[in-house]
């Protein structure tokens, strides 16, 4: 049994570019299980769908997996067509991830060359499917599929249980992936996880439903998981990929005291939640100790009716702001902070408020300021309620990513990307940011160094983006 995964080409910036941690473990999984697996990484090794079409023809795979972002789902069905159409007939396609989980039915429909969705959790799923068609077995048993049975029909069939103990879960298969193109600012860096799920129910956030509860992984089996990757691929810093990253003070400590016992200098960030990172503020100098540069906010915004909607009641500026302070200048951790725009109840006047807001923190009180557009994507809590109130523009995938809105709001599309794009070439492109990125080349830390140096690339961009903005006006 040959089975090819792929990861289409994303939408990535060039800061970034991260590898696809689902795939990994789902490839891990397989092999453990004697399955022949390949990985194709369209973004990171720089090819495109006929690249990918080759690779499929060379590798002659029984079952193709993808699935990707949203905004990259169309290409996975491309990929679909393309490979029964063009390479063999007879291939098995496999959709899956959260977008495809919650557009099951409807990818079935549109793309007639689509077999099965897997929903949720897929090593467990995929694994049981390798074993059913590799010996032409029914499907009809599979937990956590939604598939086309050979009268054409649609099949919804129960789902899977999570999976329990995630530390049962091999580590990922990265000999399968590009890992040396896998950087953050130029510095090697990998995904790791900590957990599944998240106690929060945010109306704009996918993970709590596709993960029923939450789920740790022990502190010793990612620490041992680092240490395992540091020596065998030489990477040393990591970013947690989950959403909920370390949200059990237990965890968080127990992660802490086995950094201290293993030998090995390890590197780390990850994004959390600002309340639930002030109450371990009796932590963050050993954090700092053990590894951590960087911390990730989602502020959303600093007004604190707007924040309700993103599920978030409460704002304490004072204390957040101070809270950076702390980080940046007396710890040296760098901190990202990221806003929303594009809120059916945004204003002209609050978006231009958040923009100054983002230029207030950026760059005297923060290292990186990120500006993203709402979006509802299929499955939260928003997208249903928008879509019963007419209020979803687009109902194209392509047009789901972060710089595009598809909520009816008070300001015209066109005005709206007018906003937005400004934040962009605006924020970045000042002579006082330059001048704090300039000293920063001289840093101590490798991280700002990195960062300094990429803000060169950031500042092109910004600068031709901002050119054109003046010659349309």
């Amino acid at each position: 049994m040959r089975v090819l995964l792929i990861q289409p080409p994303m939408i990535h910036p060039r800061i970034f570019t991260a590898p696809n941690l689902g795939l990994a473990y789902i490839a891990a999984v397989l092999e453990q299980k004697g399955v022949e697996v390949k990985v194709v990484d369209a973004e990171a090794e720089g090819i495109r769908i006929e690249g990918i079409l080759e690779r499929i023809r060379k590798f002659k795979p029984h079952i193709i997996g993808a699935g990707g972002q949203t905004c990259v789902s169309p290409r996975s069905l491309t990929i679909f067509r393309r490979a029964k159409r063009e390479v063999d007939p007879d291939i098995v396609n496999l959709a899956g991830g959260p977008h495809f989980t919650f557009t099951d039915h409807e990818s079935l429909e549109i793309c007639s060359e689509l077999d099965i969705v897997v929903r949720g959790e897929g090593e467990a799923t995929i694994l049981e499917l390798c074993q059913k068609i590799e010996v032409g077995k029914g499907l009809e048993e599979v937990k956590g599929i939604t598939y086309r049975n050979k009268d054409g029909e649609i099949i919804h069939n129960p789902d899977r249980e999570p999976i329990a103990d995630l530390d049962s879960i091999p580590f990922p298969a990265w000999h399968l992936f590009p890992v040396e193109k896998y950087h953050w600012a130029g510095n090697k860096v990998i995904g790791i996880s900590s957990s599944r799920g998240c106690p929060y129910h945010c109306p704009y956030c996918i993970t709590w439903k596709v993960h029923k509860g939450v789920r740790n992984r022990s502190p010793k089996k990612i620490v041992e998981e680092m240490v395992w990757v540091k020596k065998n691929f030489n990477h040393d810093t990591f970013f947690f990929q989950d959403d909920a990253s370390f949200l059990s003070r237990e965890q968080m400590e127990g992660f802490l005291d086995e950094l201290e016992k293993c030998s090995e200098k390890l590197y780390w960030y990850y994004e959390t939640r600002e309340d639930v990172f002030y109450e371990y503020r009796d932590m963050w100098k050993r954090m700092k100790e053990n590894g951590l540069f960087k911390i990730i906010f989602g502020l959303e915004t600093p007004d604190a009716e707007m924040r309700k909607h993103y599920g978030k009641e409460g704002f304490h500026i004072e204390t957040v702001e101070r809270m950076i302070g702390t980080l940046e200048k007396d710890l040296d951790i760098l901190v990202s902070v990221y806003l929303l725009f594009g809120l059916p109840q945004d204003t002209e006047e609050s978006l231009q408020s958040l923009i100054k807001y983002g230029e207030y923190l950026y760059p005297d009180h923060c290292s990186f300021i990120v500006g993203s557009v709402a979006c509802p994507f299929p499955g939260t809590e928003v997208f249903k309620e928008l879509k019963a109130k007419n209020m979803i523009t687009s109902f194209d995938w392509k047009d789901y990513g972060f710089g595009k809105s598809v909520m009816k709001t008070s300001i015209p599309p066109e005005r709206f990307k007018e906003i937005f794009t400004h934040f962009w070439t605006w924020t970045y492109v000042r002579p006082k940011v330059f001048l704090k990125q300039l000293g920063f080349l001289f840093s101590n830390n490798r991280f700002r160094r990195a960062m300094a140096k990429q803000y060169v690339f950031m500042a092109i961009d910004n600068i031709r983006m901002r050119g054109k903005l003046e010659l349309d006006s």
